[in-house]
Protein backbone atom coordinates (compact mmCIF):
# COMPACT_ATOMS: atom_id res chain seq x y z
CA UNK A 1 0.00 0.00 0.00
CA UNK A 2 1.39 3.36 -0.92
CA UNK A 3 1.87 5.77 1.96
CA UNK A 4 -0.64 8.36 0.76
CA UNK A 5 -3.30 5.65 0.89
CA UNK A 6 -1.77 4.20 4.04
CA UNK A 7 -1.76 7.61 5.67
CA UNK A 8 -5.42 8.19 4.91
CA UNK A 9 -6.34 4.74 6.15
CA UNK A 10 -4.18 5.12 9.22
CA UNK A 11 -5.67 8.50 9.99
CA UNK A 12 -9.14 7.01 9.76
CA UNK A 13 -7.97 4.16 11.96
CA UNK A 14 -6.42 6.47 14.54
CA UNK A 15 -2.94 5.15 13.78
CA UNK A 16 -1.41 8.39 12.63
CA UNK A 17 -0.85 10.32 15.84
CA UNK A 18 -2.66 13.49 14.83
CA UNK A 19 -5.09 15.60 16.74
CA UNK A 20 -8.62 16.14 15.55
CA UNK A 21 -8.75 18.75 12.74
CA UNK A 22 -11.00 20.80 14.98
CA UNK A 23 -8.11 21.18 17.40
CA UNK A 24 -7.31 24.46 15.66
CA UNK A 25 -10.27 25.91 17.54
CA UNK A 26 -8.57 25.28 20.86
CA UNK A 27 -8.07 28.44 22.93
CA UNK A 28 -4.91 30.22 21.76
CA UNK A 29 -3.39 30.24 25.23
CA UNK A 30 -3.72 26.46 25.59
CA UNK A 31 -2.25 25.82 22.17
CA UNK A 32 0.56 28.32 22.79
CA UNK A 33 1.41 26.64 26.11
CA UNK A 34 1.71 23.27 24.37
CA UNK A 35 3.84 24.69 21.57
CA UNK A 36 6.02 26.68 23.97
CA UNK A 37 6.75 23.52 25.94
CA UNK A 38 8.11 21.83 22.82
CA UNK A 39 9.64 24.78 20.94
CA UNK A 40 12.29 26.95 22.55
CA UNK A 41 12.48 30.77 22.36
CA UNK A 42 14.62 30.71 19.20
CA UNK A 43 12.19 28.34 17.48
CA UNK A 44 14.49 25.41 18.13
CA UNK A 45 13.10 22.24 19.66
CA UNK A 46 13.25 22.15 23.44
CA UNK A 47 15.75 19.61 24.71
CA UNK A 48 13.75 19.19 27.90
CA UNK A 49 10.50 18.30 26.15
CA UNK A 50 12.20 15.40 24.35
CA UNK A 51 14.36 14.28 27.24
CA UNK A 52 13.81 10.98 29.00
CA UNK A 53 12.36 11.54 32.43
CA UNK A 54 10.21 14.49 31.31
CA UNK A 55 7.08 12.45 30.57
CA UNK A 56 5.06 13.96 33.40
CA UNK A 57 5.77 17.53 32.29
CA UNK A 58 4.61 16.72 28.74
CA UNK A 59 1.63 14.79 30.08
CA UNK A 60 0.56 17.72 32.25
CA UNK A 61 0.78 20.15 29.31
CA UNK A 62 -1.16 17.85 27.04
CA UNK A 63 -3.83 17.26 29.69
CA UNK A 64 -4.28 21.04 29.98
CA UNK A 65 -4.55 21.24 26.20
CA UNK A 66 -7.17 18.46 26.12
CA UNK A 67 -9.24 20.15 28.82
CA UNK A 68 -9.03 23.51 27.08
CA UNK A 69 -10.09 21.94 23.80
CA UNK A 70 -12.89 19.70 25.10
CA UNK A 71 -13.64 20.74 28.67
CA UNK A 72 -16.58 23.09 28.07
CA UNK A 73 -18.39 20.63 25.80
CA UNK A 74 -17.76 17.78 28.20
CA UNK A 75 -19.14 19.75 31.12
CA UNK A 76 -22.33 20.47 29.23
CA UNK A 77 -22.79 16.75 28.54
CA UNK A 78 -22.06 15.82 32.16
CA UNK A 79 -24.70 18.20 33.51
CA UNK A 80 -24.90 18.46 37.28
CA UNK A 81 -22.00 16.04 37.71
CA UNK A 82 -19.60 18.28 35.79
CA UNK A 83 -18.39 20.59 38.54
CA UNK A 84 -17.88 17.96 41.25
CA UNK A 85 -16.23 15.54 38.80
CA UNK A 86 -13.83 18.17 37.45
CA UNK A 87 -13.11 19.27 41.03
CA UNK A 88 -12.21 15.66 41.85
CA UNK A 89 -9.92 15.55 38.83
CA UNK A 90 -8.31 18.86 39.76
CA UNK A 91 -7.51 17.45 43.20
CA UNK A 92 -6.06 14.23 41.75
CA UNK A 93 -3.58 15.24 39.05
CA UNK A 94 -2.38 11.70 38.38
CA UNK A 95 -5.90 10.49 37.64
CA UNK A 96 -6.77 13.58 35.59
CA UNK A 97 -3.66 13.50 33.43
CA UNK A 98 -3.83 9.76 32.83
CA UNK A 99 -7.46 10.05 31.74
CA UNK A 100 -7.10 13.16 29.57
CA UNK A 101 -4.07 11.79 27.73
CA UNK A 102 -5.58 8.32 27.26
CA UNK A 103 -8.65 9.72 25.51
CA UNK A 104 -7.74 10.36 21.89
CA UNK A 105 -10.47 12.04 19.81
CA UNK A 106 -9.39 9.97 16.82
CA UNK A 107 -9.84 6.69 18.66
CA UNK A 108 -12.39 7.52 21.34
CA UNK A 109 -15.58 9.43 21.87
CA UNK A 110 -14.56 12.00 24.50
CA UNK A 111 -18.08 12.69 25.77
CA UNK A 112 -18.93 9.00 26.02
CA UNK A 113 -15.61 8.16 27.68
CA UNK A 114 -16.15 10.89 30.26
CA UNK A 115 -19.69 9.65 30.87
CA UNK A 116 -18.34 6.17 31.60
CA UNK A 117 -15.65 7.59 33.87
CA UNK A 118 -18.33 9.70 35.61
CA UNK A 119 -20.34 6.54 36.34
CA UNK A 120 -17.30 4.84 37.89
CA UNK A 121 -16.45 7.94 39.92
CA UNK A 122 -20.02 8.38 41.08
CA UNK A 123 -20.14 4.77 42.29
CA UNK A 124 -16.86 4.95 44.23
CA UNK A 125 -14.53 8.00 44.02
CA UNK A 126 -11.96 6.44 46.34
CA UNK A 127 -11.76 3.30 44.19
CA UNK A 128 -11.23 5.38 41.06
CA UNK A 129 -8.43 7.32 42.73
CA UNK A 130 -6.74 4.13 43.93
CA UNK A 131 -7.24 2.28 40.62
CA UNK A 132 -6.92 4.99 38.01
CA UNK A 133 -5.34 2.78 35.31
CA UNK A 134 -8.24 0.33 35.61
CA UNK A 135 -10.82 3.13 35.56
CA UNK A 136 -9.21 4.67 32.46
CA UNK A 137 -9.14 1.26 30.73
CA UNK A 138 -12.86 0.83 31.32
CA UNK A 139 -13.62 4.37 30.13
CA UNK A 140 -11.75 4.10 26.81
CA UNK A 141 -13.26 0.67 26.06
CA UNK A 142 -16.89 1.20 27.01
CA UNK A 143 -17.24 4.60 25.32
CA UNK A 144 -17.79 2.64 22.11
CA UNK A 145 -19.68 -0.69 22.04
CA UNK A 146 -17.60 -1.76 19.02
CA UNK A 147 -14.63 -2.20 21.35
CA UNK A 148 -16.43 -4.68 23.58
CA UNK A 149 -15.87 -8.32 22.64
CA UNK A 150 -19.20 -9.66 21.42
CA UNK A 151 -19.39 -13.43 21.73
CA UNK A 152 -23.06 -13.75 20.80
CA UNK A 153 -22.03 -14.92 17.32
CA UNK A 154 -20.96 -18.22 18.86
CA UNK A 155 -24.30 -18.65 20.61
CA UNK A 156 -26.13 -17.98 17.33
CA UNK A 157 -23.92 -20.41 15.45
CA UNK A 158 -24.44 -23.21 17.98
CA UNK A 159 -28.20 -22.49 18.30
CA UNK A 160 -27.77 -22.37 22.06
CA UNK A 161 -29.36 -19.95 24.53
CA UNK A 162 -27.74 -16.82 25.88
CA UNK A 163 -28.41 -15.86 29.53
CA UNK A 164 -30.46 -12.66 29.82
CA UNK A 165 -27.83 -11.26 32.19
CA UNK A 166 -25.29 -10.93 29.36
CA UNK A 167 -27.03 -7.86 27.94
CA UNK A 168 -27.02 -6.20 31.37
CA UNK A 169 -23.24 -6.40 31.93
CA UNK A 170 -21.63 -3.01 31.40
CA UNK A 171 -18.74 -0.74 32.26
CA UNK A 172 -19.39 -0.42 35.98
CA UNK A 173 -19.78 -4.19 36.30
CA UNK A 174 -16.31 -4.74 34.83
CA UNK A 175 -14.83 -2.15 37.16
CA UNK A 176 -16.58 -3.41 40.27
CA UNK A 177 -15.82 -7.04 39.49
CA UNK A 178 -12.07 -6.37 39.45
CA UNK A 179 -12.26 -4.30 42.64
CA UNK A 180 -14.52 -6.58 44.67
CA UNK A 181 -12.23 -9.53 44.03
CA UNK A 182 -8.90 -7.81 44.42
CA UNK A 183 -7.86 -9.95 47.36
CA UNK A 184 -8.75 -13.19 45.58
CA UNK A 185 -7.30 -12.11 42.23
CA UNK A 186 -4.10 -10.63 43.63
CA UNK A 187 -1.15 -10.58 41.28
CA UNK A 188 0.82 -8.31 38.96
CA UNK A 189 -2.17 -8.13 36.59
CA UNK A 190 -3.78 -5.55 38.89
CA UNK A 191 -0.88 -3.12 38.42
CA UNK A 192 -0.84 -3.21 34.62
CA UNK A 193 -0.98 0.00 32.56
CA UNK A 194 -4.39 0.72 31.06
CA UNK A 195 -3.08 -0.27 27.61
CA UNK A 196 -2.92 -3.85 28.88
CA UNK A 197 -6.06 -3.77 31.00
CA UNK A 198 -8.31 -2.85 28.06
CA UNK A 199 -7.87 -6.48 27.00
CA UNK A 200 -9.37 -7.73 30.29
CA UNK A 201 -12.34 -5.40 30.79
CA UNK A 202 -13.86 -5.57 27.30
CA UNK A 203 -16.45 -8.33 27.70
CA UNK A 204 -19.98 -9.00 28.94
CA UNK A 205 -19.44 -12.33 30.67
CA UNK A 206 -21.92 -12.44 33.60
CA UNK A 207 -20.54 -12.31 37.13
CA UNK A 208 -21.62 -15.85 38.02
CA UNK A 209 -19.67 -17.22 35.05
CA UNK A 210 -16.63 -15.15 35.98
CA UNK A 211 -16.78 -16.44 39.54
CA UNK A 212 -17.00 -19.98 38.16
CA UNK A 213 -13.90 -19.25 36.10
CA UNK A 214 -12.05 -17.95 39.16
CA UNK A 215 -13.00 -21.00 41.21
CA UNK A 216 -11.92 -23.44 38.52
CA UNK A 217 -9.01 -21.69 36.84
CA UNK A 218 -7.32 -19.12 39.07
CA UNK A 219 -4.66 -21.67 39.95
CA UNK A 220 -4.06 -22.13 36.21
CA UNK A 221 -3.55 -18.40 35.55
CA UNK A 222 0.01 -19.12 34.47
CA UNK A 223 -0.33 -20.47 30.96
CA UNK A 224 -4.08 -19.86 31.06
CA UNK A 225 -4.55 -20.10 27.30
CA UNK A 226 -3.78 -23.82 27.34
CA UNK A 227 -7.28 -24.47 28.73
CA UNK A 228 -8.31 -24.13 25.08
CA UNK A 229 -7.64 -27.86 24.78
CA UNK A 230 -10.07 -28.69 27.61
CA UNK A 231 -13.01 -28.06 25.30
CA UNK A 232 -13.71 -31.35 23.56
CA UNK A 233 -13.86 -30.89 19.80
CA UNK A 234 -17.34 -31.30 18.33
CA UNK A 235 -16.58 -33.20 15.12
CA UNK A 236 -20.26 -33.49 14.20
CA UNK A 237 -20.55 -29.69 14.30
CA UNK A 238 -17.64 -29.48 11.85
CA UNK A 239 -19.03 -32.19 9.56
CA UNK A 240 -22.53 -30.67 9.44
CA UNK A 241 -21.25 -27.12 9.07
CA UNK A 242 -22.78 -26.11 12.41
CA UNK A 243 -26.24 -27.52 11.63
CA UNK A 244 -25.92 -30.05 14.46
CA UNK A 245 -24.00 -29.07 17.59
CA UNK A 246 -23.65 -30.55 21.06
CA UNK A 247 -24.54 -27.08 22.37
CA UNK A 248 -27.91 -27.02 20.50
CA UNK A 249 -30.54 -25.80 22.94
CA UNK A 250 -28.04 -25.65 25.81
CA UNK A 251 -27.00 -22.49 27.68
CA UNK A 252 -24.10 -20.67 26.08
CA UNK A 253 -22.10 -20.24 29.29
CA UNK A 254 -18.56 -21.05 30.32
CA UNK A 255 -19.57 -24.15 32.35
CA UNK A 256 -21.82 -25.36 29.53
CA UNK A 257 -19.12 -24.92 26.89
CA UNK A 258 -16.74 -27.00 28.97
CA UNK A 259 -19.40 -29.68 29.49
CA UNK A 260 -20.61 -30.00 25.89
CA UNK A 261 -17.64 -28.90 23.77
CA UNK A 262 -17.45 -27.10 20.42
CA UNK A 263 -15.18 -26.33 17.49
CA UNK A 264 -12.15 -24.02 17.51
CA UNK A 265 -14.32 -20.88 17.86
CA UNK A 266 -15.81 -22.14 21.13
CA UNK A 267 -12.41 -23.30 22.35
CA UNK A 268 -10.90 -19.86 21.72
CA UNK A 269 -13.91 -18.02 23.15
CA UNK A 270 -13.84 -20.14 26.32
CA UNK A 271 -10.11 -19.66 26.88
CA UNK A 272 -10.24 -15.91 26.19
CA UNK A 273 -13.17 -15.18 28.51
CA UNK A 274 -11.85 -17.37 31.33
CA UNK A 275 -8.53 -15.51 31.03
CA UNK A 276 -10.29 -12.13 31.17
CA UNK A 277 -12.26 -13.32 34.20
CA UNK A 278 -9.01 -13.86 36.13
CA UNK A 279 -7.78 -10.44 34.88
CA UNK A 280 -5.35 -11.78 32.29
CA UNK A 281 -5.31 -9.57 29.16
CA UNK A 282 -6.51 -11.94 26.42
CA UNK A 283 -8.28 -11.94 23.07
CA UNK A 284 -10.22 -14.28 20.81
CA UNK A 285 -8.30 -14.32 17.50
CA UNK A 286 -9.40 -15.56 14.10
CA UNK A 287 -7.39 -16.03 10.94
CA UNK A 288 -6.65 -17.93 7.76
CA UNK A 289 -4.14 -20.76 7.40
CA UNK A 290 -1.76 -21.46 4.54
CA UNK A 291 -4.30 -23.78 2.94
CA UNK A 292 -7.05 -21.18 3.09
CA UNK A 293 -8.86 -22.75 6.05
CA UNK A 294 -10.37 -20.50 8.74
CA UNK A 295 -9.52 -20.98 12.38
CA UNK A 296 -9.68 -19.37 15.83
CA UNK A 297 -7.20 -19.34 18.70
CA UNK A 298 -6.50 -17.44 21.91
CA UNK A 299 -3.75 -14.96 22.75
CA UNK A 300 -2.89 -13.67 26.19
CA UNK A 301 -0.29 -11.63 28.04
CA UNK A 302 1.71 -13.91 30.30
CA UNK A 303 2.65 -11.31 32.93
CA UNK A 304 5.64 -11.99 35.16
CA UNK A 305 6.15 -8.66 36.93
CA UNK A 306 4.99 -5.04 36.82
CA UNK A 307 6.68 -1.88 38.06
CA UNK A 308 6.86 1.75 36.94
CA UNK A 309 9.87 1.06 34.72
CA UNK A 310 8.61 -1.98 32.83
CA UNK A 311 6.11 -4.77 32.39
CA UNK A 312 7.82 -8.14 32.14
CA UNK A 313 5.60 -10.31 29.96
CA UNK A 314 5.32 -12.43 26.85
CA UNK A 315 2.38 -12.57 24.49
CA UNK A 316 1.45 -16.22 24.13
CA UNK A 317 -0.98 -18.13 21.96
CA UNK A 318 -2.66 -21.52 22.02
CA UNK A 319 -4.51 -23.22 19.19
CA UNK A 320 -2.31 -21.65 16.54
CA UNK A 321 -1.59 -25.01 15.02
CA UNK A 322 1.62 -25.47 13.06
CA UNK A 323 -0.06 -27.56 10.37
CA UNK A 324 -1.69 -24.49 8.83
CA UNK A 325 0.75 -21.74 9.85
CA UNK A 326 -1.61 -19.11 11.22
CA UNK A 327 0.92 -16.30 11.07
CA UNK A 328 -1.45 -13.38 11.57
CA UNK A 329 -4.89 -13.23 13.19
CA UNK A 330 -7.48 -10.51 13.64
CA UNK A 331 -9.73 -9.14 16.37
CA UNK A 332 -11.43 -5.88 17.28
CA UNK A 333 -9.22 -3.46 19.15
CA UNK A 334 -10.88 -2.78 22.53
CA UNK A 335 -10.04 0.92 22.43
CA UNK A 336 -10.75 1.85 18.83
CA UNK A 337 -13.36 -0.77 18.00
CA UNK A 338 -11.61 -1.32 14.68
CA UNK A 339 -10.19 -4.52 13.24
CA UNK A 340 -6.54 -5.03 14.12
CA UNK A 341 -4.09 -7.93 14.27
CA UNK A 342 -2.56 -9.99 17.02
CA UNK A 343 0.86 -8.97 15.70
CA UNK A 344 0.00 -5.30 16.19
CA UNK A 345 -1.28 -6.11 19.67
CA UNK A 346 2.04 -7.78 20.49
CA UNK A 347 4.08 -4.87 19.12
CA UNK A 348 2.06 -2.17 20.87
CA UNK A 349 2.01 -3.94 24.23
CA UNK A 350 5.74 -4.56 23.94
CA UNK A 351 6.29 -0.87 23.20
CA UNK A 352 4.36 0.11 26.33
CA UNK A 353 5.68 -2.70 28.48
CA UNK A 354 9.35 -2.12 27.68
CA UNK A 355 9.26 1.48 28.92
CA UNK A 356 5.76 2.74 29.81
CA UNK A 357 6.76 6.36 30.48
CA UNK A 358 8.94 6.74 27.37
CA UNK A 359 6.35 5.08 25.14
CA UNK A 360 3.54 7.35 26.35
CA UNK A 361 5.84 10.37 26.23
CA UNK A 362 6.70 9.72 22.57
CA UNK A 363 3.06 9.15 21.65
CA UNK A 364 2.05 12.47 23.21
CA UNK A 365 4.81 14.30 21.34
CA UNK A 366 3.44 12.82 18.13
CA UNK A 367 -0.11 13.88 18.99
CA UNK A 368 1.29 17.38 19.46
CA UNK A 369 3.31 17.17 16.24
CA UNK A 370 0.68 18.62 13.86
CA UNK A 371 -0.03 21.48 16.24
CA UNK A 372 3.65 22.41 16.35
CA UNK A 373 4.43 21.65 12.70
CA UNK A 374 1.43 23.52 11.31
CA UNK A 375 1.63 26.32 13.83
CA UNK A 376 5.27 27.00 13.09
CA UNK A 377 5.04 26.29 9.38
CA UNK A 378 7.71 23.61 9.56
CA UNK A 379 9.69 22.68 6.48
CA UNK A 380 10.28 18.97 5.77
CA UNK A 381 13.76 19.33 7.25
CA UNK A 382 12.29 20.69 10.50
CA UNK A 383 9.65 17.97 10.52
CA UNK A 384 12.36 15.33 10.25
CA UNK A 385 14.30 16.95 13.09
CA UNK A 386 11.18 16.67 15.27
CA UNK A 387 10.60 13.05 14.30
CA UNK A 388 14.22 12.10 14.90
CA UNK A 389 14.04 13.54 18.39
CA UNK A 390 10.93 11.46 19.09
CA UNK A 391 12.71 8.33 17.89
CA UNK A 392 15.75 9.18 20.00
CA UNK A 393 13.41 9.26 22.98
CA UNK A 394 11.70 6.01 22.00
CA UNK A 395 12.80 4.12 18.87
CA UNK A 396 9.59 2.05 18.66
CA UNK A 397 7.24 5.03 18.38
CA UNK A 398 4.72 3.92 15.77
CA UNK A 399 3.49 7.39 14.89
CA UNK A 400 6.95 8.78 14.14
CA UNK A 401 7.75 5.92 11.77
CA UNK A 402 4.43 6.25 9.97
CA UNK A 403 4.98 9.98 9.48
CA UNK A 404 8.49 9.42 8.13
CA UNK A 405 7.10 6.91 5.63
CA UNK A 406 4.41 9.39 4.59
CA UNK A 407 6.89 12.22 4.06
CA UNK A 408 9.07 10.01 1.87
CA UNK A 409 6.16 8.67 -0.16
CA UNK A 410 4.70 12.14 -0.66
CA UNK A 411 8.00 13.30 -2.15
CA UNK A 412 8.80 15.75 0.64
CA UNK A 413 11.95 13.84 1.59
CA UNK A 414 14.12 12.91 -1.41
CA UNK A 415 17.55 11.87 -0.13
CA UNK A 416 18.09 8.23 -1.25
CA UNK A 417 21.02 7.68 1.13
CA UNK A 418 19.00 8.84 4.14
CA UNK A 419 16.00 6.82 2.99
CA UNK A 420 18.13 3.68 2.81
CA UNK A 421 19.59 4.38 6.24
CA UNK A 422 16.11 4.75 7.72
CA UNK A 423 14.91 1.58 6.01
CA UNK A 424 17.82 -0.36 7.51
CA UNK A 425 17.06 1.16 10.91
CA UNK A 426 13.40 0.20 10.55
CA UNK A 427 14.31 -3.43 9.88
CA UNK A 428 16.60 -3.53 12.93
CA UNK A 429 14.25 -1.67 15.30
CA UNK A 430 11.31 -3.91 14.46
CA UNK A 431 13.24 -7.11 13.88
CA UNK A 432 10.81 -8.96 16.16
CA UNK A 433 7.79 -7.26 14.60
CA UNK A 434 8.26 -7.73 10.87
CA UNK A 435 4.64 -7.03 9.95
CA UNK A 436 5.18 -3.38 10.82
CA UNK A 437 8.49 -3.00 8.97
CA UNK A 438 6.97 -4.62 5.89
CA UNK A 439 4.11 -2.11 5.83
CA UNK A 440 6.45 0.89 5.74
CA UNK A 441 9.53 -0.38 3.91
CA UNK A 442 8.50 0.37 0.34
CA UNK A 443 7.24 3.85 1.21
CA UNK A 444 10.43 4.77 3.04
CA UNK A 445 12.42 3.73 -0.02
CA UNK A 446 10.47 5.95 -2.43
CA UNK A 447 13.45 8.30 -3.06
CA UNK A 448 15.67 5.32 -3.96
CA UNK A 449 15.18 5.26 -7.74
CA UNK A 450 18.02 2.87 -8.51
CA UNK A 451 16.35 -0.55 -8.69
CA UNK A 452 19.45 -2.46 -7.65
CA UNK A 453 19.97 -0.28 -4.56
CA UNK A 454 16.35 -0.75 -3.58
CA UNK A 455 16.62 -4.49 -4.25
CA UNK A 456 19.59 -4.72 -1.86
CA UNK A 457 17.45 -3.44 1.01
CA UNK A 458 14.63 -5.80 0.11
CA UNK A 459 17.09 -8.68 0.08
CA UNK A 460 17.89 -7.90 3.74
CA UNK A 461 14.17 -7.90 4.50
CA UNK A 462 13.63 -11.25 2.79
CA UNK A 463 16.49 -12.83 4.73
CA UNK A 464 15.22 -11.44 8.00
CA UNK A 465 11.67 -12.64 7.41
CA UNK A 466 12.87 -16.09 6.37
CA UNK A 467 15.01 -16.39 9.51
CA UNK A 468 12.03 -15.43 11.66
CA UNK A 469 9.99 -18.26 10.19
CA UNK A 470 7.55 -15.88 8.53
CA UNK A 471 7.15 -17.25 5.00
CA UNK A 472 4.10 -15.05 4.44
CA UNK A 473 6.20 -11.90 4.71
CA UNK A 474 9.23 -13.50 3.09
CA UNK A 475 7.13 -14.42 0.06
CA UNK A 476 5.60 -10.95 -0.19
CA UNK A 477 9.03 -9.38 0.06
CA UNK A 478 10.53 -11.83 -2.43
CA UNK A 479 7.80 -10.98 -4.96
CA UNK A 480 8.56 -7.28 -4.58
CA UNK A 481 12.29 -7.96 -4.81
CA UNK A 482 11.76 -9.96 -8.00
CA UNK A 483 9.87 -6.99 -9.43
CA UNK A 484 12.82 -4.67 -8.81
CA UNK A 485 15.34 -7.19 -10.16
CA UNK A 486 13.28 -7.75 -13.29
CA UNK A 487 12.97 -3.98 -13.79
CA UNK A 488 16.76 -3.88 -13.63
CA UNK A 489 16.95 -6.67 -16.24
CA UNK A 490 18.39 -9.13 -13.72
CA UNK A 491 15.99 -11.89 -14.74
CA UNK A 492 18.15 -14.78 -13.61
CA UNK A 493 18.48 -13.17 -10.17
CA UNK A 494 14.71 -12.74 -9.98
CA UNK A 495 14.08 -16.35 -11.09
CA UNK A 496 16.62 -17.92 -8.73
CA UNK A 497 15.47 -15.80 -5.78
CA UNK A 498 11.86 -16.82 -6.25
CA UNK A 499 12.92 -20.44 -6.63
CA UNK A 500 14.94 -20.29 -3.40
CA UNK A 501 12.04 -18.98 -1.33
CA UNK A 502 9.50 -21.36 -2.87
CA UNK A 503 11.73 -24.34 -2.11
CA UNK A 504 12.24 -23.07 1.43
CA UNK A 505 8.48 -22.89 2.04
CA UNK A 506 6.86 -25.45 -0.29
CA UNK A 507 3.84 -25.89 1.99
CA UNK A 508 2.87 -22.17 1.89
CA UNK A 509 -0.27 -22.56 -0.20
CA UNK A 510 -1.28 -18.91 -0.01
CA UNK A 511 1.87 -17.72 -1.79
CA UNK A 512 3.59 -20.49 -3.73
CA UNK A 513 1.09 -20.50 -6.64
CA UNK A 514 1.54 -16.74 -7.09
CA UNK A 515 5.31 -16.97 -6.83
CA UNK A 516 5.49 -19.84 -9.30
CA UNK A 517 3.25 -17.90 -11.70
CA UNK A 518 5.71 -15.00 -11.43
CA UNK A 519 8.58 -17.38 -12.13
CA UNK A 520 6.81 -18.47 -15.31
CA UNK A 521 6.64 -14.84 -16.44
CA UNK A 522 10.33 -14.23 -15.65
CA UNK A 523 11.27 -17.47 -17.42
CA UNK A 524 9.99 -15.99 -20.69
CA UNK A 525 12.85 -13.48 -20.50
CA UNK A 526 15.51 -16.17 -20.12
CA UNK A 527 17.08 -18.28 -22.81
CA UNK A 528 15.90 -21.83 -22.13
CA UNK A 529 13.64 -20.45 -19.40
CA UNK A 530 10.82 -22.91 -20.08
CA UNK A 531 13.22 -25.82 -19.57
CA UNK A 532 14.39 -24.30 -16.30
CA UNK A 533 10.77 -23.91 -15.23
CA UNK A 534 9.92 -27.50 -16.16
CA UNK A 535 12.89 -28.78 -14.16
CA UNK A 536 11.87 -26.61 -11.21
CA UNK A 537 8.34 -28.00 -11.18
CA UNK A 538 9.63 -31.57 -11.05
CA UNK A 539 11.86 -30.64 -8.09
CA UNK A 540 9.14 -28.72 -6.26
CA UNK A 541 6.05 -30.91 -6.49
CA UNK A 542 7.42 -33.85 -4.44
CA UNK A 543 8.13 -31.40 -1.60
CA UNK A 544 4.51 -30.20 -1.38
CA UNK A 545 2.48 -31.99 1.33
CA UNK A 546 -0.17 -34.15 -0.33
CA UNK A 547 -2.54 -34.17 2.62
CA UNK A 548 -3.99 -31.72 5.11
CA UNK A 549 -4.77 -33.81 8.14
CA UNK A 550 -6.92 -36.70 6.94
CA UNK A 551 -7.91 -35.01 3.68
CA UNK A 552 -6.32 -34.53 0.29
CA UNK A 553 -4.61 -31.14 0.12
CA UNK A 554 -6.54 -28.88 -2.25
CA UNK A 555 -3.46 -26.70 -2.51
CA UNK A 556 -1.34 -29.65 -3.65
CA UNK A 557 -3.93 -30.53 -6.29
CA UNK A 558 -4.10 -26.93 -7.56
CA UNK A 559 -0.32 -26.64 -7.81
CA UNK A 560 -0.10 -29.89 -9.79
CA UNK A 561 -2.80 -28.60 -12.11
CA UNK A 562 -0.94 -25.31 -12.51
CA UNK A 563 2.25 -27.20 -13.39
CA UNK A 564 0.44 -29.48 -15.81
CA UNK A 565 -1.11 -26.56 -17.68
CA UNK A 566 2.27 -24.85 -18.00
CA UNK A 567 4.09 -27.96 -19.18
CA UNK A 568 1.49 -28.67 -21.83
CA UNK A 569 1.52 -25.05 -22.99
CA UNK A 570 5.33 -25.01 -23.31
CA UNK A 571 5.45 -28.40 -25.05
CA UNK A 572 7.08 -30.58 -22.40
CA UNK A 573 5.08 -33.82 -22.88
CA UNK A 574 7.42 -36.08 -20.90
CA UNK A 575 7.33 -33.87 -17.82
CA UNK A 576 3.58 -33.29 -18.25
CA UNK A 577 2.95 -37.02 -18.22
CA UNK A 578 4.97 -37.42 -15.05
CA UNK A 579 3.02 -34.62 -13.31
CA UNK A 580 -0.27 -36.09 -14.53
CA UNK A 581 0.59 -39.44 -12.94
CA UNK A 582 1.55 -37.74 -9.70
CA UNK A 583 -1.69 -35.75 -9.72
CA UNK A 584 -3.72 -38.96 -10.04
CA UNK A 585 -1.89 -40.40 -7.02
CA UNK A 586 -2.50 -37.23 -4.98
CA UNK A 587 -6.21 -37.22 -5.78
CA UNK A 588 -6.33 -40.89 -4.88
CA UNK A 589 -5.01 -40.13 -1.43
CA UNK A 590 -1.58 -41.65 -1.97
Amino acid sequence: MRARHLAAAALAAGLLPLLSPTARSAPPDAEKALVDLIVGPADGLSEKAFAKGEYKAVRAAFARYFEARHGDALKVDLGADADPLFAFLAENAEVRETLFTAIDPLDDKPAAAMAVFRDLWRADPAAVKANDELAVAVAVVWDNPAGVYDYRMHQVRTKSTLPETVAKVGAVDNFRYALDRQAKLKGPQQQLPWEFQVHAVNHRTPVDERDWAVTNYLKKRSGIGSIYKEIVYDTVMLQTRSEVCKLNGKPYTLPSIREHGGVCAMQADFAARVAKSVLVPAEYIHGEGNSGGLHAWVMWAEVKAVNKEAVTFTLESFGRYNIDHYYVGSFRDPKTGRETTDRDMERRLTAVGTAPANSRHADLLMRAYPVVSDGKGYTPKQQVAYLNKVLALYPMCEGAWRELARLHDDGKLVDPVEATRLADKLLVTFVKFPDFSWRLLDDLLTPVKDKRSRAATFLKAVGGYENLGRPDLACDARLKLAEYLADGKDFIGAFNGLAFTVKKFPDEGRYVPRMVARMQEVAKELKGGDALMAKFYLELLPKVPTRRGNMVSEYCVRLHEQALAYLKETNHPKEAAQVEQNLARVKGGK
